[in-house]
């Protein structure tokens, strides 16, 4: 799969801003054995560890290729994690991936190692779903993370999948989730109305229904419709909707 220049500057930034940061001493390092006894793993899952400081990744069990499904060029090159992706969904994953280094990346925000999972599901260029779970694992004395723990688990004809997703879970989920979705608003080149329809046109309503809903005109709501579907870039409302998704708008 041939990846856009824009993919592989994303993935750069992804790569740099690991590199790029304040690191104190280290304390503790990862304790392998206890982390394979603790995390047991199913044939369709594969567990890492990643070294924030040298952005690099350790595979931590054997079939780590076979659930990413290519041959890792550059073995421990943290971008390994995102060559496989669809480029439907990279936009998505990005973002998703960013700002989530920004709020963990500092103990200072309050992240809870092992507590607070970030979880996203995402689509892979040869069509298998991939559910991506990560977690902190080590802080140093500057309070930056410097190591975390992934897992990959192959989802594939166990969900249905639409679009990407994400989720948090842990002690400090709603935090999480409210500055991801700020992030996003911010980002977002659609209108908290046209969101509105947009998501309402997606539950089978027609222009009319959601017009009464809205108490707003059905021209009024035909016009948002049109203006979406020119914004997106789509032929379709369902078209913008999988887009919007994708982008992780909605």
């Amino acid at each position: 799969m041939r990846h856009s220049d824009s993919i592989q500057t994303w993935k750069k930034d992804i790569i740099h801003y690991h590199l790029n940061q304040s690191y104190g001493e280290l304390n503790t390092q990862p304790d392998i054995d206890y982390l394979l006894d603790k995390y047991h793993i199913f044939p369709n899952e594969t567990l890492y560890v990643i070294d924030c400081k040298r952005a690099q990744l350790e595979s931590l069990s054997e079939n780590f290729n076979q659930i990413i499904g290519i041959e890792r060029k550059n073995k421990n090159d943290l971008s390994v994690l995102y060559d496989h992706v669809d480029e439907s969904n990279t936009s998505a994953l990005h973002h998703w991936v960013m700002t989530n280094l920004r709020t963990a990346f500092n103990k200072s925000t309050g992240v809870q190692t092992e507590k607070d999972v970030f979880k996203c599901l995402y689509k892979t260029f040869d069509g298998r779903v991939l559910l991506k779970c990560t977690t902190g694992l080590v802080y140093d004395s500057a309070g930056a993370m410097r190591y975390t723990l992934g897992k990959l688990i192959d989802m594939t004809g166990l969900t249905s999948f639409q679009h990407f997703g994400y989720e948090y879970d842990g002690p400090n989920k709603e935090k999480f989730y409210q500055m991801y979705k700020s992030g996003l608003d911010h980002e977002c080149i659609l209108t908290k109305r046209e969101k509105e329809i947009l998501c309402l046109l997606r539950e089978g309503f027609t222009s009319r229904v959601i017009a009464s809903k809205l108490y707003i005109s059905v021209h009024t709501v035909d016009t948002h419709r049109r203006n979406i579907i020119d914004k997106m870039g789509t032929k379709t409302a369902m078209e913008a909707y999988r887009k919007c998704k994708n982008s992780g708008w909605l």
